[in-house]
């Protein structure tokens, strides 16, 4: 029977043009956390970037038949970088477009001098249908959806306060805007 422990143990203590993979983790960390840092300017996040360099390296690559173990290291991290400012940019604009799109239409409304009943009574029951709705959800969607609708607050904002991951803040937010889209579609 073929032992894991024993395997990983071994690839680990394989070297790398003369240095144990231990060795080159010590000698390679720091300069490629300042060069990470360089680009991102967090310390925790270029740390998990380089941790993810040498796993993927030590996962995938022979240390021994490596030619320049440092290049190879460095360009992984390039590519953690790359692909980590991506995500962010392709949140970003996805949180920007969302925002823009259910708040489209909001500066048309202006204060008039009078009124109209009708559609200050549908105003209303639809207010009132809305509140009932927010009284069905569980405590966590409701929290997300007021501090995202009503404070104003970005996903990475409501991550902050709550702690809650960013991703259950989105599926959250998909939650609720479900469940309105589906209110309004009754109406």
């Amino acid at each position: 029977m073929f032992d894991w422990v024993k395997a990983r143990k071994k690839k680990a203590e394989a070297t790398v043009h003369g240095r144990s993979l231990d060795e080159l983790f010590r000698i390679q960390r720091g300069p490629l956390i300042r060069f990470v840092m360089a680009k991102i300017k967090n310390e925790a996040e270029a740390e998990e970037i380089v941790q993810e360099a040498f796993i993927r390296f030590q996962n995938k690559y022979d240390p021994v038949e490596t030619a320049s173990p440092e290049a190879l290291l460095a360009r992984i991290a390039s590519n953690l970088l790359i692909d980590r400012v991506r995500e962010r940019d392709a949140r970003a604009a996805r949180e920007d477009a969302w925002g823009k799109l259910h708040t489209a239409g909001a500066d048309e409304f202006s204060p008039v001098a009078s009124v109209d009943p009708a559609r200050a009574l549908d105003a209303k029951q639809r207010l009132e249908a809305v509140m009932a709705l927010l009284d069905t959800w569980p405590e966590k969607t409701r929290q997300v959806f007021l501090l995202h609708r009503f404070e104003g607050l970005s996903h990475a904002e409501i991550v902050a306060r709550t702690g809650i991951p960013k991703s259950t803040v989105e599926k959250h937010m998909i939650r609720a805007i479900k469940a309105l889209a589906c209110l309004r579609d009754e109406e």
